[in-house]
């Protein structure tokens, strides 16, 4: 059984992601100690609660006695017991493993591994990227200091032609993106928390005429990226306005700034594919 808990302890914790010193401190132990329990020493009785927390399991989980939940559930449930910041960066780390998994290769998942996530500091600012195309399924994956970020799409059935639809369509959505005032008016908003802004305060805080300001307004609104309310004041009714689906726009803009850098290097790159794109 002390081997089975030494054994157990490395195994939650590598798939915690987190280092044996890391466990230590969390558990007011030197990583040495936590080293020697994954090598068979036990550790002392009144710690196991606090290591069994820590690792987001049962103390039955930690002797091996527990049923196994299944990855999923697993996942699910370690995220959710969590604080938003710390599940962010929990998510992230999961979604790491996953594009070094679906990689299929050890060599990559030695080198670029989960230790990589907190010990990433470039110097010179390069964003550095993952790549993989499959006829499955694309990944891409940016590893920097300053942005992460994680995008999986499992091959359509019907493909993704079919779902981006007509050119004219998306043509008309990127020329008012194309738009300096339009995008000066979305960056506004995005700076704000979503609250109701006027026209006037629009244009004022954009330096753009109020006329100008409107056509704006009604193309963002348009394609569903703004929305306009009508409000009942004591000088009569007027016109303000929103963000709407920033949750797919910001995702855009950073994408569309990263076809410009200069400073791209790819951590891992895999083409597979013999499918076209769309």
């Amino acid at each position: 059984m002390q081997g089975i808990l030494g054994q157990r302890i490395r195994e939650l914790r590598i798939r915690k992601g987190i280092t044996q010193e890391k466990l230590g401190q969390m558990v007011g132990m030197t990583a040495q100690g936590v080293s020697k329990w994954e090598r068979g020493a036990s550790p002392d009785a009144e710690l196991l609660p606090k290591i069994a927390d820590v690792l987001g399991v049962t103390i039955d989980a930690l002797f091996g006695c527990e049923r196994e939940e299944s990855l999923e559930q697993t996942v699910t449930n370690e995220l959710s017991s969590m604080e938003s910041d710390e599940a962010f960066r929990r998510a992230f780390g999961l979604c790491w493993s996953i594009e070094m998994g679906l990689t299929g290769k050890n060599s990559i998942k030695d080198r670029f591994g989960h230790e990589m996530l907190d010990s990433l500091e470039d110097e010179y600012g390069n964003e550095f990227y993952s790549r993989l195309m499959f006829d499955s399924g694309i990944v891409t994956a940016r590893l920097s200091k300053d942005m992460r970020y994680f995008f999986l799409m499992p091959e359509s059935e019907k493909g993704a032609g079919n779902y981006l639809g007509k050119t004219e369509e998306l043509a008309g959505i990127f020329r008012i993106l194309s738009m300096k005032e339009n995008l000066r008016i979305l960056e506004y908003l995005y700076g704000r928390n979503n609250t109701h802004v006027s026209l006037k305060l629009i244009a004022d805080k954009t330096g753009t005429d109020e006329k100008a300001a409107l056509e704006c307004m009604n193309e963002l609104c348009s394609i569903g990226l703004a929305v306009c309310y009508e409000v009942e004041t004591d000088r009569g009714i007027i016109k303000t306005y929103s963000y709407e689906k920033g949750h797919v726009m910001l995702p855009l803009l950073i994408i569309a700034r990263e076809l410009r850098s200069e400073k791209q290097l790819n951590f891992v790159t895999l083409c597979d594919r013999k499918k076209p794109l769309i």
